[in-house]
């Protein structure tokens, strides 16, 4: 790996766990407001739709951390010696 590769790498590391980050922030806020909706509704078909968005949320969710997990991976060959 070159040292403009490892640099280039280092920066997008940076951006992507801002963005999952920011991601995550996001998301949990929405799912709150989700949740609180599920909880208030009497509506069992409502309450029925809200848990399947609940597990989308969680999907997504999934989806940041194991974004997150690959691009620590991706660090792994700047780290082996020459």
């Amino acid at each position: 790996m070159t040292d403009i590769e490892r640099k280039k790498l280092d920066d997008l590391v940076a951006r992507v766990f801002t963005l999952a980050y920011e991601l995550g922030t996001n998301v949990d806020e929405l799912f709150k407001e989700v949740r609180k909706l599920r909880f208030e509704t009497k509506d069992k078909d409502f309450e029925a739709a809200l848990i399947n968005l609940e597990h989308a949320f969680f999907m997504v969710a999934q989806s940041i951390n194991i974004l997150k997990e690959q691009t620590r991976n991706a660090t792994i060959p700047t780290k082996k010696l020459a």
